[in-house]
């Protein structure tokens, strides 16, 4: 060990913290910090060092509080799962649903109508709570949550006009909690949940599993399209894989597994494109479509983008207020009620419900239905 670290050392033990060994010794904070992070991964400082995570978490960063002795008196941690132990679950599930899937195959037509219909289904939000007295909405819970998923499929559904294919959108928060802790991931809010995170999770897939059903009955081809959204984004992506896996002897069905968090198809001179429409402003959707999609921006003569978040029906013209532009961004209603953050903030008296869109492969967005809750 140097002078330069031994001195670092009882700095640290004087001051009782790293900002004011920092002081003491005229450095910076964060040069004290690593110095000292360094030294305790080793084992050469005099203190005890903390507990080790357990075995399925990472620690990405810790404040620890030392007494006079130098022992431990408190840590606090921003501990992750291990990105393995996270797979391993995924493969548990998966195995678990592996070939569940039965649905009806509908036989191609010798000549087809050249019809896509797509169902959208934004902002479920399975797992929250709210009171109707509170909220002056309607009461929420999970099955009031998973009843509404599978009514709005099946009333778009039902106006559906014999077409090639159907795609149903899961559009971001599906889940209104990302795990045990009730909190929104990026600001930790506490949400008001309705249940626990495992009762959630078995709501989700058996409400997400009906609506294919469902849509499997109007269109000789399904494909799923989920999305991540901010509430919900890890659970969205072991939902996809799990649908994959229940379907995965169902030679009509498919679910989209891009790594993208905007999924994008082409239907003839379509290019429909998705995303939860969280973090990105409206009007940088036709420059950022028409850069990661370019070949497909190209090949195509109507391009139609959907997203959800905002939780109320917003149409733009992105960029320019013209047809110039290229792109219709649309950002659909969600399906959830008012929680009590929300009505207390004011957003209150948005339209509840489900969209679906009829796309011509030559002639492009045909029929609009909507479904109110």
């Amino acid at each position: 060990m140097t002078e330069i670290q031994k001195k670092t050392i009882d700095a640290y033990i004087k001051a009782g913290s790293y900002r004011g060994a920092a002081r003491l010794l005229g450095k910076a904070e964060t040069t004290v910090r690593r110095s000292l992070k360094d030294l305790e991964a080793r084992g050469e400082v005099p203190w005890r060092s903390p507990a080790p995570a357990p075995a399925h978490l990472h620690v990405k960063s810790s404040t620890v509080q030392y007494n006079a002795a130098g022992e431990v008196i408190q840590e606090w941690r921003r501990q992750f799962p291990q990105a393995e132990m996270m797979q391993d679950i995924v493969d548990g599930l998966c195995a678990k649903a592996e070939g569940k899937g039965k649905v009806p195959k509908i036989k191609k037509r010798k000549h087809d109508n050249d019809i896509l219909f797509e169902i959208d289904l934004f902002d479920a939000h399975v797992g929250m709570y709210a009171d109707e007295k509170e909220t002056l909405d309607s009461d929420y819970n999970c099955d009031i949550a998973a009843q509404r998923m599978i009514e709005a499929t099946a009333a778009l559904a039902a106006r559906a006009t014999n077409p090639d294919k159907c795609v149903v959108v899961f559009g971001g928060d599906m889940l209104h909690a990302d795990n045990r802790s009730n909190q929104t991931p990026a600001s930790k809010h506490t949400l008001d949940v309705d249940t626990r995170y495992h009762r959630v999770v078995k709501y989700v897939i058996e409400a997400c599993t009906s609506c294919i059903d469902i849509a499997a009955t109007i269109a000789p081809e399904v494909e799923i399209v989920v999305l991540e959204g901010n509430h919900s984004a890890h659970s969205e992506l072991w939902l996809a894989q799990v649908l994959s896996a229940y379907y995965s002897r169902c030679s009509n069905v498919s679910v989209m597994l891009s790594a993208s968090s905007r999924k994008h198809m082409i239907w003839g001179e379509n290019l429909l494109v998705w995303a939860h429409g969280d973090r990105i402003a409206a009007q940088k959707w036709a420059m950022i479509v028409a850069a990661e999609f370019a070949k497909e921006w190209g090949a195509t003569k109507y391009r139609h983008l959907k997203c959800g978040h905002v939780h109320h029906k917003k149409a733009f013209a992105p960029v320019v207020i013209d047809e110039q532009s290229g792109l219709v961004v649309e950002y659909l209603e969600a399906l959830c009620a008012t929680d009590a953050w929300h009505a207390g903030a004011g957003f209150v008296g948005s339209q509840k419900g489900a969209s679906a869109f009829e796309y011509h492969k030559s002639e492009g967005l045909m029929t609009r239905h909507f479904k109110t809750i």
